[in-house]
């Protein structure tokens, strides 16, 4: 065989900064069966466009948006049915694939066929969150204390680079402090969320496995 050829360098692009803020969600129609998802446009300005995910959580029926033009605010779904849902949304800084994006934001919940979204005043108590190793190969300790509340259950989902599902435990009426070894060493690197779930608001934590 012959000679290594001449060295070629190249540069990565910067992690992509479109992710939307300020969630909220609205019926679209006086007979509730349509809502609207509402976000502000990044700090840093829009992005090429978005990818928009919204769940039914009686039937988890997924509906998904992959090119939403980034000069929008707004998206309204129509006939749906009464009943819980959530949605995520994440911006694009690249024209084509998913490969050059933001992370999906926190879940934002909606309850249509009701007076009032479910997140309002509502107080969550989950305290002193704590994942150790972390960074990690993959196992690792959660933490954290369920003190004063049992009346609901308490959702654990972990999700990849890509919004995956790759774990998920669900704690019912358990108060008291939590404690669990997960191993996950057989995911792949890199940034990885943590949610834990309590009266429909989010907690969020990053991993890191490397």
């Amino acid at each position: 065989h012959s000679g290594w050829g001449d060295f070629s360098a190249f540069s990565t692009e910067a992690p992509c900064d479109k992710l939307p803020n300020n969630l909220s969600t609205t019926p679209a129609n006086n007979i509730q069966t349509a809502l609207t998802m509402l976000w502000d446009t990044p700090e840093s300005g829009a992005p090429d466009h978005y990818f928009l995910e919204l769940t039914n959580s009686s039937t988890g029926q997924v509906w998904q948006w992959n090119n939403i033009p980034g000069t929008l605010n707004s998206k309204s779904k129509y006939g749906l049915i009464s009943g819980e849902y959530f949605w995520r949304i994440r911006g694009a800084c690249g024209e084509n694939g998913t490969s050059w994006a933001s992370s999906f934001t926190n879940y934002e919940y909606f309850m249509l066929g009701s007076s009032k979204n479910i997140k309002t005043n509502i107080e969550f108590k989950i305290y002193d969150v704590a994942i150790y190793p972390n960074p990690s190969r993959g196992i690792f300790n959660l933490y954290f204390n369920l003190e004063n509340i049992a009346k609901e259950d308490v959702i654990i989902n972990i999700t990849n680079p890509l919004g995956n599902l790759v774990f998920t435990k669900i704690l019912k009426n358990k108060p008291g402090e939590f404690q669990e070894l997960i191993d996950l060493s057989d995911k792949s690197k890199g940034f990885y969320n943590i949610n834990i779930i309590y009266q429909s608001k989010i907690t969020n934590r990053l991993l890191i496995i490397e």
